[in-house]
């Protein structure tokens, strides 16, 4: 059954991993140089004045870890007939969640340190892997509260 509650949870938890990963996370405003980095995907990038990309600081390892919690959610989602093997997959996306959070904040801290001067702006998709780990956590408790009732139907018989 793909139309139950835990496959909707987990195709939001997707698709706020894929707003999260696609816009900018966090600016650097350096206002003495009238200069913008911004991080998302690429990395720390400096944008012109016209909003196009000029150069990258670094590469961001947070896309890789991405790529890996999509991959993952969307063979949750189509493990539908195997409630255990589903809830490992969100159980394992859960984690990497947490570490995506974690690297995301090194990375929002060690930019503020590399570029010195400026001043740092969290943007809404900062928030939205901690709303994606609420909604992954919903999707594993609807998982296992639909193990448990075909437990207890098993036991009726």
């Amino acid at each position: 059954m793909i139309q139950r509650i835990q496959t909707v949870y987990l195709f939001l938890v997707g698709v706020l991993m894929t707003v999260a990963a696609i816009l900018p996370v966090a600016e650097f405003v350096d206002t003495a140089n009238k200069t913008l980095y911004q991080l998302d995907y690429r990395g720390i990038v400096l944008m012109n004045s016209n909003g196009t990309v000029h150069s990258a600081i670094n590469s961001n390892p947070t896309t890789f870890l991405y790529g890996i919690i999509l991959i993952i959610t969307i063979i949750a989602i189509f493990k539908y007939k195997n409630r255990k093997q589903q809830f490992r997959l969100a159980t394992i996306n859960f984690i990497l969640i947490v570490i995506y959070i974690i690297l995301l904040a090194v990375d929002i801290y060690l930019g503020q340190r590399k570029i010195a001067g400026t001043d740092l702006l969290l943007k809404i998709p900062a928030v939205l892997p901690v709303i994606a780990l609420i909604v992954d956590y919903l999707a594993m408790r609807g998982i296992s509260k639909d193990e448990n009732l075909v437990k207890s139907m098993d036991r009726l018989r």
